[in-house]
């Protein structure tokens, strides 16, 4: 199956380590010498970054590992042709907004890297890279950090700042399918050129898979789309971008306190939308209208053929409802606030309602649809099984407030709907930032 596969497999379980009493940690036993150093923070990504500014805000020493180079989720897990689906307004780590000419506009995958990168050398981050670390254990009060350079490092406090996701999250019944047909999460890919020559099957509607499919349908592509449940975002509405609606409703502000449901936020699919080619509605049924064939979502699998939901129809109506709720909700807050802005244009795309014309197939045989490619756009899962100690909890998410957890001096940042919305975002990261840094000096300073 390629790179996907070869690292899942490469992914162990190491042995927990049991708390005891009043946060106390079971020790580990000592293995040669160890760098000593006051405080870890894992990951030079915007989580990582944000935390140490406020650590250097507060004169906290502190140095930030990296597996690789900053920002190297963006550059490893993000296609070439991906965009931020928030404004460039809304790129806000702390010390170091966006102020560039075009504040509408929308950061590409390499400008989302450049910014990063500016953003360490604004603060003079103490990064080092090339860092990985392949577990996290405790040694009576401190942590000790291994390497895959096998060096150990030890820390009064850590911050686990490794991402917003995971590792990637595929069917198991995808070893199944023949080696011929190339498998790929959307993280592995790049961009249509590197593809196999042939029709690809993208499964998964949310922000990533909505976005490849409807890239690949415009390079001339044969597409094949596996839709999910995640919703239809506008990305403009009477005259402003859903994104400032969404802040200026104070829909950024929501924590995991005022949800209805928690694991709905944390787990569930985002709405689709795209900031490529200045920002764009995305319209699976204008996908159906340009020729992609769209599909059920995946229930199965064995050999060349794949099983999929029939309810397509009806998966698409509840898709199309969403963007109708959230106008309303958007109309109804500006005749409260006597906001002043343009009517609603109610343009959609001509004819878009008639497609797809019926509902899709019970199953597909790959090869006879000439697919030579699978994109699995099906999100990811939460890896921390590196950390040798009892913190999570349901779905491997850190059990924490706001990034605190129970053991003394082990932090998490960055995480999706950590404490709330904004927790993994630009425009929000940094004030969970703020919290664990004072958090660290009020106890370890």
């Amino acid at each position: 199956m390629g790179r996907l596969t070869g690292r899942l497999n490469e992914i162990g379980r190491l042995a927990g380590v049991r708390k005891s009493e009043k946060g106390k940690l079971n020790p580990v036993s000592r293995t040669g010498a160890r760098e000593s150093l006051n405080v870890v923070v894992i990951g030079a990504g915007s989580a990582g970054l944000a935390t140490s500014y406020f650590l250097g805000k507060l004169g906290i020493e502190h140095v930030i590992l990296e597996r690789g180079e900053i920002a190297n989720t963006w550059i490893t897990e993000r296609w070439d042709e991906f965009h931020l689906v928030n404004p460039n307004w809304a790129v806000r780590l702390p010390g170091f907004h966006y102020t560039g000419t075009d504040p509408g506009g929308y950061l590409s995958k390499n400008e989302t890297i450049e910014y990063l990168r500016n953003y360490a050398r604004s603060f003079s981050a103490p990064v080092r890279t090339g860092a990985e670390i392949t577990s996290l254990a405790c040694d009576g009060d401190q942590y000790v950090l291994s390497t895959t350079n096998g060096e150990e490092v030890a820390a009064r406090c850590v911050v686990v700042a490794t991402g917003a996701f995971g590792i990637p999250k595929i069917p198991s019944f995808s070893p199944g399918i023949p080696g011929s047909i190339d498998q790929m999460h959307s993280a592995e890919h790049s961009n249509e050129a590197a593809l196999a020559e042939g029709a690809v099957l993208v499964v998964g509607s949310g922000q990533s898979g909505a976005q490849i499919a409807e890239e690949l349908l415009d390079s001339g592509r044969r597409v094949f789309l596996s839709v999910g449940s995640a919703g239809r975002r506008p990305r403009r509405y009477r005259g402003r971008d859903s994104s400032w609606w969404n802040y200026t409703m104070g829909n950024f502000d929501r924590t995991i306190e005022n949800v209805e449901s928690v694991e709905a936020a944390r787990f569930g699919s985002s709405a689709h939308t795209s900031g490529a080619a200045g920002g764009h509605d995305i319209y699976l049924r204008k996908m159906a209208m340009d020729g992609a064939i769209l599909l059920g979502p995946v229930i199965g699998g064995g050999g060349e053929v794949l099983a999929f939901r029939t309810d397509l129809l009806e998966i698409l109506r509840k898709v199309d409802e969403y963007p109708v709720r959230w106008k309303q909700i958007v109309d109804a807050y500006v005749e409260q606030n006597g906001i002043q802005v343009p009517p609603d244009d109610g343009f959609e795309p001509p004819g878009i309602g008639n497609w797809p014309k019926e509902e899709s197939p019970a199953s597909l045989n790959l090869v006879e649809a000439g697919i030579s490619t699978i994109i699995w756009a099906t999100g990811f899962q939460y890896d921390f099984d590196w950390i040798r100690l009892p913190v999570t909890g349901e779905r491997n998410f850190p059990v924490q407030h706001r990034g605190v957890t129970d053991f003394a001096g082990l932090y998490f940042m960055g995480l999706q709907w950590m404490f709330g919305a904004k927790s993994a975002q630009f425009i929000g990261v940094g004030e969970d930032a703020e919290y664990v840094a004072g958090h660290i000096a009020e106890r370890f300073g």
